[in-house]
């Protein structure tokens, strides 16, 4: 259990590093030391450290062949001993014949998944940081195997060599935030049969057979696997000269955010796949032109508080999705070259210097985020404090890190590398930030989605009144000026007199006159 704990420890440690940087301030100290010759036992150091910065606040490396072969046979023995443990009865529960069934065809996968992914053939964990440039820290995590030992899925199923970030070219240079990842879509696909099988039971091999034959009939599950360019990706942009005011329990106002989802495609099936099921919803799309491409835009202006209006187009080898066309003509224009994007900014060159921003998988959050969601998260702390263990979390330092970082997947290992403004002290701190960032973009728009769904439901209440104020006066025989009591008038509803979803008080108003709300003050008209 210790050397388990070991390796979640270095591993957990290892993701803090990559996601959030390392120490605040480099080592004085000299970092030489005497050689001491070569390993008794034959390990990955020399190939780990090649990849890793020495002289800053962090420095680390460990071997883990020998943890990994500790961990296998502790767990191959916690298994039996389970399996011992059930079938004598004496953890009070004997499992019939199809729960044991079930059990050993769950270990079989389990075990097969295990093998498989090539966890076992990791050879080393490095992990250092270096503050290059005063305020910005370069962290580097490696996960190493030898390149004999890389039968793994690990080392297949999201990317095998570093490339160009496609999504770089697209993005608008009010970009806050972004992130783009590699995956294999039919590599998986090929796979799972493999884990089916390696359970050892017919029936689930044949359950198994028939869920892929039907996803194949109904939608061609395999044939869009293979027709996925294993690249997806996602941003957000703040655009600062159109901005969005917060709810009035917050004040002031945000950058209007907008929204692009990216596909890389080999071919079209994916985007007639989705062109069709467009055609057939009742959504109201059309086609357009943006910047002299086709595009297919909503033509009835969601309610929201933000433009909401999704374009969807294809562009070059990607499908693009916009959440309105401004920000559709801005990533083409990007694209183009027409316009200088992110890359161009003085952000990202400072955050790119001495970086290759070659890889597989890749993540940028600007300065910008914090801004935006700092007056959210604040007055959301006002109302609904941290709970104690977390209450010395430096919530600014969090949201306001700036981070540019990419993941390479290499014929030796993965490389984690990024160059970030967080330094070691605030790397549990940075874990917030997704929260932050979720927090601040939805915040608004819930707030505001709410009220506006409590006016609507408000308003068509009054209607309902005033209609069962005519009523009234018809089976009354009242004319124009009488008003009915609200029992009089709750008669006429299923659960009595409604109330106003926001808070607000009804005035019934005589009879030719509308009734109003407290609170949604615009009368509802007959």
């Amino acid at each position: 259990m210790k050397t388990k704990n070991t390796i979640l420890t270095t591993i957990t440690a290892g993701a803090f590093v990559a996601l959030a940087g390392c120490g605040d301030t480099p080592s004085d100290g000299d970092s030489s030391s005497v050689p001491t010759g070569p390993s008794a036992v034959k390990n990955s150091f020399a190939e780990v450290s090649t990849k890793l910065d020495p002289n800053g606040s962090l420095y680390l490396y460990y071997s883990t062949e020998d943890v990994i072969k500790t961990v296998e046979k502790y767990t191959d023995a916690l298994i039996g001993f389970a399996k011992e443990t059930a079938g004598s009865g004496a953890a009070g529960f004997r499992p019939g014949p199809q729960e044991q069934a079930m059990i050993d065809a769950g270990t079989k996968v389990g075990k097969a998944f295990y093998d498989q992914l090539g966890i076992n053939e990791i050879s080393g964990v490095g992990m250092s940081s270096f503050e290059f440039e005063k305020g910005l820290h370069r962290n580097k995590m490696v996960i190493h195997h030898f390149p004999d030992k890389s039968t793994g899925k690990l080392w297949s199923l999201f990317g095998s060599q570093p490339h160009e970030i496609g999504l770089l070219k697209m993005l608008p240079a009010d970009t806050a935030l972004s992130l783009s990842h590699e995956f294999n879509a039919k590599a998986l696909m090929e796979w799972l049969p493999e884990l089916a099988k390696a359970s050892g039971d017919e029936a689930i091999e044949a359950q198994f057979d028939q869920a892929m034959q039907m996803a194949d009939m109904m939608i061609g599950l395999r044939d869009l696997a293979g027709s996925f360019g294993n690249q997806v990706g996602l941003f957000v942009t703040l655009d600062a000269e159109n901005t969005i005011p917060l709810p009035p329990e917050i004040g002031g106002e945000i950058p209007t955010p907008g929204l692009g989802l990216v596909m890389k495609v080999k071919d079209d099936k994916i985007a007639d796949m989705v062109l069709i099921a467009l055609e057939a919803s009742p959504i109201p799309f059309e086609k357009q032109s943006i910047e002299g491409i086709e595009a297919h835009v909503l033509t009835g202006p969601a309610p929201t508080p933000f433009p909401l209006a999704p374009a969807l187009f294809k562009l070059d080898d990607y499908i693009v999705a916009a959440s309105n066309s401004e920000l559709a003509a801005k990533i083409i224009a990007t694209h183009r070259g027409d316009e200088a994007g992110l890359t161009g900014t003085d952000e990202f060159q400072r955050l790119a210097k001495g970086l290759d921003l070659k890889g597989n998988h890749f993540f940028f959050a600007s300065e910008k985020v914090g801004k935006t969601v700092a007056p959210i998260i604040e007055a959301a702390m006002e109302t609904q404090p941290l709970p104690p263990g977390l209450q010395e979390i430096d919530l600014k330092t969090a949201y306001n890190m700036q981070m540019l970082g990419l993941v390479r997947m290499e014929a030796d290992g993965i490389v984690f590398e990024n160059h970030s403004t967080s330094g070691l002290m605030n790397s549990v701190q940075a874990g917030v930030v997704p929260v932050a960032v979720g927090a601040g973009m939805l915040l608004p728009a819930l707030a505001q989605s709410k009220t506006e769904t409590q006016r609507n439901a408000c308003h068509a209440q009054l209607k309902q009144i005033n209609g069962s104020k005519e009523m009234w006066a018809t089976q009354e025989k009242r004319a124009d000026g009488d008003t009915p009591s609200e029992s009089q008038l709750g008669a006429y509803f299923k659960d009595g007199m409604p109330t106003c979803p926001g808070g607000g008080s009804y005035t019934i108003a005589p009879v030719g006159t509308d009734a109003t709300c407290s609170v949604h003050s615009r009368n509802a008209h007959k």
